[in-house]
């Protein structure tokens, strides 16, 4: 990842509660009172044009901030230049920087540090306090009257604690909601791992062992019956309880069912690997390929491909008799990835009895994620998917 965020060109992440709130009691107070200097600006015989040079500087500061709250960087800027402007305006009697707006310079700083990257977080403390250390300057050259030293060093030191001090505060209040938020989407995950685990556990406790006891039964009465057709009647249900046994054990599989194991649940395309070593045994090989260079997914495109691949496996793993074969293609493009499971027909077809959804639900998701599906049969069955790439990871 880059340390910076994206260029000033783009608009910046939306501004916190804190900063927006600030911002505003920084116009409403800031403003009037910035007004009531500049009236006296004009009794001190600064001038029309101090006066109406000051106002500009004064409006271009405030601008600073409401162009801050999407674009940090030429908001900065604008505020930087507005400062080094009002620094240089022969004020009357007094530093520039008790003109009230020039907070401004403050708030846009605020911002910068909140976004940038160290980089950017570095250059604006160094041009808060280089303005620092020209404002000063610049009083001491015009001061009609020797000052004392102390009293321009503290005031020096004063304005510098006071940008340093929003640059710091800045980048703690962002730490502190990135550990946040961190935090949060953490426990979200967990309670998500958690619900499905519970899930898995609950399809292979209950419905599993009713399976098996319902096999045993009908097993167990089609040997007690002295009825011929009862007899192949009990046997076929058996035989269907069997084939849905092992349709559940192979869903199982490829869900990697354990719920010790649920932090490995499949949730994003690094975990293919996983399903498919999963759902490979001594009669069913299951084998992974990828071609070109990895692309971004968005996640709903991202959640198709892994359903998809997940839902041909599953398939194949329930209507085909062993010995299979099925293999799962990524190929990536700059603008796409094919998507193509397909298996080579085993031993032939197992007897379907009734159907899911599964297909159905991959077919949606694909075309929500404005991908393209189809099934066609070559031997075996094949899926396939066109979903679109965002982007190089």
């Amino acid at each position: 990842m880059h340390p910076d965020p994206a260029p000033a060109a783009h608009p910046a992440a939306a501004p916190g509660r804190g900063w927006r709130r600030a911002a505003l009691a920084g116009h409403l107070v800031l403003a009037p009172a910035s007004v009531v200097v500049i009236v006296l600006i004009g009794f001190a015989g600064g001038g029309a044009w101090l006066v109406w040079a000051t106002s500009a500087v004064v409006v271009a500061l405030h601008l600073s901030v409401v162009l801050a709250a999407r674009f940090p960087d030429a908001g900065f800027g604008l505020a930087s230049a507005g400062m080094l402007v009002l620094v240089l305006l022969p004020m009357p009697g007094w530093s520039p920087s008790l003109v009230p707006s020039a907070a401004c310079f403050l708030l846009v700083l605020w911002r910068q540090a909140e976004l940038g990257g160290r980089t950017r977080r570095i250059v604006a403390l160094a041009v808060g306090l280089a303005g620092v250390a020209l404002a000063e300057l610049v009083a001491i050259w015009r001061s009609a009257e020797a000052d004392p030293a102390w009293m321009r060093t503290a005031e020096g030191l004063l304005l510098a604690g006071a940008v340093a001090g929003v640059w710091v505060a800045a980048i703690a209040a962002t730490r502190r909601r990135e550990r946040a938020a961190s935090a949060q989407a953490a426990s979200i995950d967990e309670a998500r791992r958690a619900e499905r685990a519970g899930i898995r556990g609950d399809l292979h406790d209950v419905i599993a062992h009713s399976l098996t006891v319902m096999i045993a039964r009908a097993e167990a009465a089609a040997l007690a019956t002295p009825d011929p057709g009862a007899e192949t009647e009990l046997l076929e249900i058996a035989e269907s309880g069997r084939d849905a046994l092992d349709g559940l054990r192979a869903m199982l599989s490829v869900l990697d069912a354990d719920p010790a194991a649920a932090p490995e649940l499949p949730l994003s395309i690094d975990a293919l690997p996983t399903m498919v070593a999963a759902a490979s045994t001594s009669l069913h090989t299951v084998e992974l390929v990828e071609e070109g260079e990895r692309g971004a997914l968005s996640l709903r495109a991202e959640l198709a491909l892994v359903r998809l691949v997940q839902e041909a496996i599953t398939n194949a793993l329930r209507h085909v008799e062993p010995p299979l074969a099925v293999r799962v293609q990524l190929r990536w493009t700059a603008d796409r990835v094919r998507v193509v499971v397909q298996d080579d027909g085993g031993s032939g077809p197992r007897r379907a009895r009734g159907s899911g959804s599964g297909l159905s639900g991959v077919r949606e998701r694909v075309l929500a994620a404005d991908g393209v599906f189809e099934v066609t049969e070559e031997g075996g069955w094949r899926l396939e998917a066109m979903l679109p790439v965002r982007g190089r990871r």
